[in-house]
């Protein structure tokens, strides 16, 4: 396919060249709804790009999971992570950014992009990972979930051997669209 990134599906093409899925007019896809449970190797799609789940990871918190899931296309990596409530229309979707320059554990406010950015959620998790999650495995690591107006995101999470960082912001789940794996290349 002309212009296409190597590893990305482009919406509205099947790997037969067939159009037979998109952001609109889907007749295979599905848009992202409550109970949505992504496997390895299901495509995500978001703004007109395929990107592939690579892996899995969930963070428990004592009881409470926040699960991410990494997708990929070529060069471009996201995390994405649905709320917890059946009554939330939204989803979380990340970039991992450069580390700040800040000490762990941070402090509960956070200037970045100029936003103020308020400590909302923090604790010792225990991860578990499937699938492909280069610098994060199943292990520990503790978590600090950050908010700011916009509903914007930081999340900092200390690895025993480096420490990471995520930005992102919560889209509506009519944005995002699900071609499970089965469907591909039925």
């Amino acid at each position: 396919m002309p212009g296409k990134q190597a590893g990305c599906t482009a919406l509205g093409a099947s790997r037969a060249g067939q159009h037979d899925w998109g952001c609109q007019g889907r007749t295979r896809g599905a848009i992202l709804g409550r109970g949505v449970n992504l496997h390895l190797h299901d495509t995500v799609g978001y703004q007109g790009i395929g990107f592939e789940v690579e892996g899995i990871l969930d963070y428990d918190l004592g009881g409470r999971v926040l699960r991410l899931a990494r997708l990929r296309c070529a060069d471009e990596v996201r995390y994405l992570e649905f709320a917890a409530s059946d009554v939330s229309e939204r989803a979380l979707l990340f970039s991992e950014i450069q580390v700040l320059d800040i000490t762990t554990p941070p402090p509960a406010t956070i200037d970045h992009g100029g936003e103020s950015f308020l400590l909302k959620l923090s604790g010792a998790a225990t991860v578990s990972a499937t699938g492909s999650m280069p610098g994060r495995e199943s292990g520990a690591c503790s978590l600090w979930r950050y908010r700011a107006a916009g509903d914007r995101f930081l999340q900092i999470e200390s690895w025993p051997d480096r420490v990471r960082m995520l930005e992102g912001a919560t889209v509506h789940r009519s944005m995002l669209e699900m071609r499970p794996t089965t469907l591909k290349d039925s």
